[in-house]
């Protein structure tokens, strides 16, 4: 009895809730569209009897819900099929109603513009559009996802929605049409996008993650369920994916630049969308809106929003910025909201929360029974003209008369048989809003939420009386949430567990020559034909096929844009036809750029992309990394056997350097093999073969990583369908992958790339065959205000190297290397055959002969004329060229060369023909292409520029001289095609990027598109034609960085670039003791790895003061050659990131000794005295090894500093006990080859004499260890080696040049008896007095500084250039102006007013907004004193909570000017005795006007902290110059 009669209580409340769904929703339904109006009012706020699309599926949902609830039970009446179908028929009508704007579809893909986008609202009657283009919000990312959305739940639980190929086609487009979410700025939920509703759309949280939402859902769904087959399969690519949520997550819980947070992410962060998956963000999100949002009433929209306030203008739909304010506190309540917290707390299992809520909401439902003119409301009555926002109470309760006696329901209109009289039941309507009346405003504003509000017009909100009633049926048990959620969307986040990828991994041969070397390191590889039955393409094959996916002409749909397919895409394999494809990755397409054509930086890539796929992995089967090895990569490597080639060619250690570090004309032994195009046994090479070969350990950072062939990894591999192109008649897609597949065996023969694109790209190879474009002279100023573009002096040289087509290791050269060869016209690069000094010293103008553009600490504009050689025909041995001698000057003699002026075209010429140097040939060509532009046809070569221009181009690319590179590439106006790519990783994630600097600093807040930055990169760039193409390489790192190590951002806001250069120039500059134009130099003859290392250095932000890492490694000795003091040498195999970037543990790159020698607090880095004793500084250097068979490791510690040294073979730090400094860093695998050994010992031979050598085993080094190397460790000291040290045996020494055997530690263990013991020598690193050090005056003052070895002034220097901010600093300041009249840098002022009127404190736009402001300081270290000055500030209010300066100018440049003075007075007097015996530092001589530079300096490099450190001299200030009434003693900021 009691089951019958649960049963029928059962069916009693589904009735019941038929009725009330019957009543409120269906009846609005038109029996003709399906649509249902958002309401019947037409109010001042607008006409609301259209169809948003929204609207109509959030109203819709009940009935959703219901019809599933009826399945449960026997529905004799046929409910269940009535409500189904009631649901298609809607969402048939939003379907039509798109389908009739496809050409905006269609468009909108390729532009995202707003002309482009589907309306937001149709005519309810008739489907048609019912406002213009421009006159309404349309662009509603989230409401075109909430449709797809609900159409993948709703398809799932079995109703047929989408009935033809047609309409598949289109939906497929839908997804085209959302995929970019993340870089499409749109009006949002509220259709007004920046909360002034000026019209003007921005990225909306809320719409990105309604957008993943949809993504993830319909990916994969059959639109024809169960019967359909592969063609109505709906596909959504991974890229596009992670890109969306990607961004979801760095933007929450802010909604937009505008708002803050916003009620509407509920949605996002829980039911419908579920699409955040840290539980803690969501968490997080919902305690942000509750807490800023949340009211009695429901939840404001966002704060300040002003939409049906009383004291709202409605006479236009815009505020003003400063009236904003005005709505704070009042704005209205939204019980809409509580209806999203009781569904997620159901959907959550929060039972609490649940309740809470519904207890929350029930004094805010209105019962039907209450309002006599409901009928009208609902659907009778539709009032032509607006009705007054009058308050509801007004209308409720028996009393209240109606229109004309007794209201009919529904105005007339008859009931359906399902809808029920009001007079016979209660419903539970739920109000639009709840408003503040006018007489209550001031107090609700004093006090918030202690005013009672009032419901406005517009009830019932049919949209959250849907939630409402959804949430009713499962609260009530009639509904589980499974059955709502067939997706099981909610469990999304209900954990952060993080999935442990296996990356699987195929290497492939470029053909069986390549992979036979590869076989003698051990190294497995297959050849693409090998691969059989499997086919491997490139991705622009994969572009190609997907192009065709949603295609449909009758529609005039072109299917997907031709976008480039990102990693996680080509990590799948794919299946046509039961054949199976694999796409190798775009990164390792060689056709980008000149990046790639650098093997370390290849590696970094490589590296950087497995942590990407591993970060965003969540798909079935394991991702698959096809990758195709090519002779330019690794050919002319050799093994284990001994070359039998002449290797006496070899390269200077500084050969990428503009200063060699020692002389080399051939005689003078080096350790380092010259790097040739052949590629002989180049460096880089073999860091590329030994990462590759350590794939095989399994584990590659932190990444676990599978080595195999590619079809024993098809069955774990993920595997997508693309059977949808058979069914394709308009695609031929067997042409498609079977042309891709033959060019790729074609070029495979000829030495080129498989699946190589014919059209041009950013590294081709010159030629005839290029098109030739004309250009207008090119700017060549310089970057700062000395920068000389055409001035190479000989200290750019190179030393002297092997043919550029010699044959290489393997005997055979590759076709294109001969057709090459053919078609170049210039002489080879002689470096023996240049002339001593070129090009002089004279400065020269750009183009139009205006000044250089200063750099921002540089205000020279000299300008001058250009001086190249008039002759280059010398030869090694200082004869004349035969070519030359007879027109050519003697060697010395000079052209006067100015860009842009065509009357030494002949001469430059002349000397083109001639020269045997790249470094003069890029600059003469530069100079013709100044004055002729690059179609211009030289005669006397045979050849136009741009031509010639590719060769010089190609030919440094192959020896690796990326200073002429960059020129080349400058000239040739080159543009990575992935450029844009990278911008939208940094701007999806909240990051602003400027390029140029002053009035040509371009801000980039939204993803552009590629010719549009491309022209930004052109015209903003500074008037270095080098500096384009630098400009994108590191918004290439940034881009990487970005993606593989997101946290190195943290604080940041804006990159500009400009002063990123001038961080890097810096930085440079600082270790190498150089000047700005020179260090300027260095910086453009790094190469790609090696600058993307210091970029890394320079993110590290605030580890800068924990460890002084250095990218690059100031020289000891003089350039004999050039006579250049502190000469710069960049190593690649030196160079690694700083600590905690490189995914291996600690690292430590090269650094002076007495910065690890002291661990001083901050407390004691400004010492009153150091007595001798604390002077001298004591340096302990510690080794320990473990074989193979012992642990498998190398550790080396300087002053327990781990020096990163984990590679297999010999490792080896080479410290200078005199210089106090790590001078090297590097491995020898001479376990593999006796090259390795032969290296190892001219490496040793390179060595000063006296010099430590720390060596030290990991897994094994002996195997080919060569007699050379034997006899360099014996050199070193060794007493093991050549007579005990075996087979991986345990070993270690710290050595020391020219020592004699025995007396240095060393330490030995055999193979099985475990790691050695750890061994240890103390140094004395007590800095070298100069010689000639003269009498202490005030240019020798800086000796006495105290010594914090620059930490902090370059952390400041960094930080300020990457515009680094602490945690919560933006809404602190916003307080500080909030009780300010504003603030003052220099001349300029920050108001307090209307800034604090219109921003919030934590409004995104408000940090743009301080962001610049900030910018007025030049200097980016006084930028970052300026930082902690408002820091403190906040710090004092925060202990002060009374303090006031409403009438009060916070002069922040004041502050700190007072604050240095008193630090360099208190110095003065704690150190006078230092001097006290020098006449010379005396009175005026000491006195802070006469020594202000050298105190800000000192003042920079303070620490934040303790006594001396730069708050409490910032605090002091403050209190002393501002109007604070406070104890002195009591407030101090540290």
């Amino acid at each position: 009895m009691s089951y019958v009669r649960a049963q029928q209580q059962h069916r009693e409340r589904l009735d019941y809730y038929y009725r009330a769904i019957n009543t409120i929703i269906l009846s609005r339904q038109n029996p003709v569209t399906g649509l249902i109006p958002a309401s019947v009012a037409v109010t001042t706020h607008g006409d609301y009897r259209d169809a948003w699309v929204r609207d109509n599926v959030y109203s819709i949902m009940a009935v959703f819900g219901l019809a599933l609830a009826y399945r449960r039970v026997d529905d004799n009446d046929g409910r269940a099929y009535e409500l189904e179908h009631a649901v298609v028929k809607l969402m048939r009508g939003l379907l039509f109603c798109m389908m009739r704007q496809s050409s905006k579809v269609e468009n909108f893909k390729k532009t995202q513009s707003l002309e482009h986008s589907l309306h937001a609202k149709y005519n309810t009657s008739t489907g048609d559009t019912v406002v213009g283009d421009f006159e309404w919000g349309h662009l509603q990312i989230d409401a075109t996802s909430i449709f797809l959305l609900a159409l993948a739940q709703m398809t799932t639980t079995g109703l047929q929605i989408v009935y033809t190929m047609d309409e598949v086609d289109f939906v497929q487009n839908l997804i085209f049409y959302i995929e970019r979410a993340y870089r499409t700025p749109d009006y949002g939920i509220w259709e007004r996008g920046n909360k002034t509703n000026h019209g003007q759309p921005e990225l909306n949280s809320s719409s990105i993650g309604m957008a993943v939402a949809a993504l993830q859902a319909i990916n994969g769904v059959n639109l024809f369920g169960s019967k359909g087959g592969n063609s109505s399969v709906i596909h959504v690519l991974p890229d596009e994916l992670t890109r969306n949520s990607t961004t979801l997550h760095s933007f929450l819980p802010r909604e937009s630049n505008s708002k803050e947070v916003d009620a509407a992410l509920l949605s996002v962060i829980g039911f419908p969308a579920f699409a955040v998956k840290d539980p803690e963000l969501a968490r997080f999100t919902q305690s942000q809106i509750i807490t800023k949002l949340g009211g009695k009433y429901g939840c404001k929209r966002f704060l300040r929003d002003g939409h049906q306030t009383v004291v709202e203008d409605t006479s236009r739909l815009h505020y003003n910025a400063n009236e904003l304010m005005v709505f704070e506190n009042i704005e209205s309540e939204w019980p809409l909201f509580f209806t999203y917290m009781i569904l997620n707390g159901l959907f959550s299992g929060d039972e609490q929360q649940v309740e809470d809520y519904r207890h929350a909401l029930e004094p805010l439902i209105i019962d039907s029974a209450t309002l006599t003119d409901f009928g009208a409301l609902l659907g009778g009555s539709m009032h032509d003209e607006p009705t007054t926002p009058t308050a509801l109470e007004s209308r409720i309760g028996p009393s209240t008369p109606g229109k004309s006696g007794t209201v009919t329901p529904f105005g007339g209109v008859p009931l359906s048989p399902g809808g029920m009289s009001l007079q016979d039941q209660h419903i539970q309507l739920i109000p639009e809003l709840y408003y503040v009346p006018e007489d209550k405003v001031e107090a609700e504003r004093q006090n918030p939420h202690s005013q009672p509000r009032v419901a406005n017009d517009n009830v019932p909100l049919v949209w959250a009386n849907s939630l409402f009633f959804l949430g009713n049926l499962i609260y009530e048990n009639l509904l589980s949430v499974a059955e709502i959620d067939p997706l099981g969307r909610r469990y999304n986040a209900t954990s952060k567990t993080e999935l442990d990828t296996v990356i699987q991994i195929t290497l492939l041969a470029e053909d069986v020559n390549l992979q036979s070397t590869l076989s003698m390191y051990g190294l497995e590889t297959q050849t693409p034909d090998q691969v059989l039955p499997a086919t491997v393409l490139h991705p622009d094959a994969l572009k190609e096929v997907y192009a065709g996916l949603g295609l449909n002409n009758k529609l005039e749909l072109s299917g997907r844009p031709k976008r480039r397919i990102g990693s996680l895409g080509t990590c799948r394999l794919y299946r046509v036809g039961g054949q199976i494809y694999a796409f190798t990755p775009n990164f390792m397409d060689n056709e980008e750029f000149y990046l790639t054509s650098d093997n370390d930086y290849l590696i970094s890539i490589f590296e950087n992309e497995l942590q990407f796929i591993r970060q965003n992995w969540f798909y079935p089967g394991r991702p698959t990394l096809v990758i195709l090895l090519t002779h330019s990569m690794l050919g002319g490597l050799t093994a284990s056997h001994r070359s039998k080639r002449d290797t006496t060619v070899e390269q200077p250690i500084g050969a990428n350097d503009p200063g060699n570090r020692r002389h080399s004309t051939g005689d003078t032994g080096t350790w380092r093999r010259r790097s040739s195009l052949s590629g002989s046994n180049s460096p880089g090479k073999k860091n590329l073969l030994n990462w590759f070969m350590n794939l095989r350990s399994g584990n590659i950072n932190g990444v676990r990583v599978r080595l195999g062939r590619l079809m024993e990894l098809v069955p774990t591999s993920n595997i997508d369908s693309l059977d949808f192109l058979i069914d394709k008649p308009d695609i031929d897609w067997e042409t498609i992958l079977k042309v891709t597949s033959s060019r790729g065996r074609r070029r495979k023969r000829s030495g080129r790339k498989l699946g190589f694109n014919e059209k041009q790209t950013q590294a081709s190879t010159p030629g005839p065959w290029y098109n030739s474009t004309s250009a207008s002279g090119a700017k060549t100023p310089g970057v700062g205000a000395g920068r000389k573009a055409l001035k190479r002096s000989a200290s750019h040289s190179r030393s002297k190297t092997e043919d550029y087509f010699s044959r290489d290791e393997m005997g055979d050269e590759p076709d294109a290397t001969v057709e090459l060869k053919a078609r170049f016209k210039l002489k080879d690069h002689d470096e023996m055959g240049r002339s001593p000094s070129p090009f002089g010293n004279a400065r020269r103008t750009n183009l139009g002969g205006s000044p250089v553009l200063p750099d921002s600490d540089s205000e020279k504009n000299e300008t001058a004329n250009v001086v190249v050689p008039q002759s280059q025909a010398a030869n090694a041995n200082g004869t004349a060229n035969d070519e030359g001698a007879g027109t050519s000057p003697a060697s010395g003699d000079m052209l006067a060369l100015v860009l842009g002026d065509p009357s030494m075209t002949g001469p430059a010429i002349q000397a083109l023909s001639a020269s045997v140097n790249l470094y003069d040939q890029i600059d003469l060509l530069q100079y013709l292409q100044s004055c002729h532009g690059s179609s211009y046809y030289v005669d006397e070569l045979d050849a136009p520029l741009k031509q010639l221009l590719e060769e010089v181009y190609y030919k440094s690319l192959g020896l690796r001289l990326w200073s002429i590179v960059r020129q080349a590439a400058g000239l040739l106006r080159k543009v990575v095609p992935s450029l844009t790519v990278n911008i939208t990783d940094l701007v999806i994630r909240q990051k602003q990027i400027t390029i140029g600097f002053g009035d040509r600093e371009y801000f980039i807040s939204t993803p552009v598109g590629p010719d549009v930055l491309s022209s930004m990169i052109w015209e903003h760039s500074a008037d270095d034609i080098r500096e384009a193409p630098l400009v994108q390489e590191l918004i290439i790192y940034l881009g990487s960085f970005m993606r593989a190590h997101p946290t190195m951002f943290d604080g940041i806001l804006r990159l500009r670039i400009h002063f990123i250069i001038v961080a890097l120039r810096e930085e440079i500059a600082r270790l190498n003791e150089c000047g700005s134009e020179e260090a300027m130099e260095h910086l453009m003859h790094l190469s790609p790895f090696e600058l993307k290392s210091l970029l890394g250095t320079i993110l590290s932000g605030p580890s800068l003061c924990d460890t002084d890492v250095s990218t690059v490694v100031r020289e000891r000795s003089i350039d004999h050659r050039f006579g250049q003091p502190g000469s710069m040498n960049v190593r690649g195999r030196g160079i690694t990131f700083a600590s905690g970037l490189s995914g291996e543990g600690e690292t430590f790159t090269p650094v002076r000794l007495s910065t690890l020698s002291r661990q001083n607090s901050s407390s004691d880095l400004l010492p009153n005295r150091m007595s001798e004793a604390d002077a001298r500084q004591q340096v302990v250097i510690t080794a320990q090894s473990g074989g193979y068979l012992s642990g498998n490791f190398a550790r080396i510690e300087v002053n327990g500093h781990v020096v990163s040294v984990g590679n297999r073979g010999l490792n080896v730090v080479v410290i200078d006990p005199v210089m106090n400094m790590i001078v090297e860093r590097v491995s020898f695998d001479t376990h593999i080859s006796e090259d390795e050994a032969d290296d190892f010992a001219r490496f040793v031979d390179w060595l000063d004499h006296g010099v430590i050598v720390v060596c030290c085993t990991k897994d094994d080094c002996m195997e080919h260890m060569s007699d050379a190397g034997i006899a360099a460790l014996q050199s070193l000291g060794s007493k093991y080696i050549g007579s005990k040290v075996g087979y991986r045996d345990s070993w270690c020494m710290i050595g020391q040049k020219d020592a004699e055997h025995g007396p240095v530690p060393e330490a030995h263990k055999v193979a099985n008896d475990g790691p050695t013991d750890v061994i240890s020598r103390t140094i004395d690193a007590t800095p070298q007095k100069k010689e000639g050090d003269g009498p202490v005056d005030s240019t020798s003052i800086t000796a006495f500084v105290p010594n914090s070895s620059g930490r902090w002034l370059r952390r400041r220097k960094n930080d300020g250039a990457l515009n680094r901010m602490p945690q919560d600093f933006y809404p602190k300041t916003w307080k500080i102006l909030e009780r300010a009249h504003g603030f003052v840098i220099h001349d300029h002022f920050l108001g307090r007013d209307p800034t604090v009127l219109e921003k919030t404190p934590e409004e995104f736009s408000f940090a743009l907004l301080l962001e610049g402001f900030l910018g007025w300081f030049a200097d980016p270290a006084e930028r970052q004193i300026a930082v902690e000055t408002l820091t403190v500030i906040s710090r004092i209010q925060d202990r002060t909570p009374e303090m006031n300066m409403l009438n009060e100018t916070i002069d922040i440049t004041k502050i700190m000017n007072n604050a240095i003075e008193s630090f360099w007075k208190r110095w003065v007097e704690d150190n006078k005795h230092q001097w006290a015996g020098s006449e010379n530092l005396q009175g005026e001589e000491i006195s802070y006007p006469r020594n202000e530079a050298t105190a800000r300096q000192m003042f920079f490099d303070l620490p934040q902290d303790g006594r001396d450190g730069t708050f409490n001299y910032l605090g002091r200030s403050a209190l002393k110059i501002l109007p604070f009434d406070i104890d002195y003693r009591s407030c101090n900021p540290s």
